[in-house]
């Protein structure tokens, strides 16, 4: 399963999951005042985990795209999309911001096949393992 609603910080909007016209998940926006809805993404694979920035400017997402679950980051009004993991047929996912929005923390199995918690800049920059252990880690959220 994954996360399909999110609410913004200021709590006016909420980033939904939402299939587009051809039936594809893609990251949406909903305002809570007027109920208009602004579709964030545009790609061929599907788009899901949405969790707002704690400024509200961004929204950091997992996309299929490249064939694997990668995380990206999209402007509030769609103009921006920029990817900031690259792992072939891995899983980057399920992320939660640090509380001053400098850094995302999600899980990976990119090492030996199995869930780890990762923390990378907001820019994609300084990814490293975590929990770095034997063990299966997935699913984190960073409380502030």
């Amino acid at each position: 399963a994954f996360q399909q609603i999110a609410l913004a910080p200021d709590r006016s909007n909420v980033a939904v999951v939402m299939a587009d016209g051809s039936g594809v998940l893609q990251i949406q926006t909903k305002a809570l005042q007027y109920g208009t809805i602004r579709q964030l993404t545009a790609f061929k694979g599907m788009s899901y985990d949405p969790a707002w920035s704690p400024q509200g400017d961004k929204i950091a997402f997992v996309g299929t795209d490249s064939g694997s679950d990668e995380i990206y980051l999209v402007s509030i009004d769609g103009s921006i999309v920029q990817q900031l993991t690259s792992n072939s047929n891995l899983w980057d996912k399920h992320l939660s911001w640090s509380p001053d929005g400098s850094q995302l923390v999600f899980y990976s199995n990119r090492e030996g096949d199995r869930r780890q918690l990762w923390i990378m800049n907001a820019d994609g920059s300084g990814q490293r393992n975590l929990s770095n252990n034997a063990y299966e880690d997935w699913d984190p959220i960073w409380v502030p």
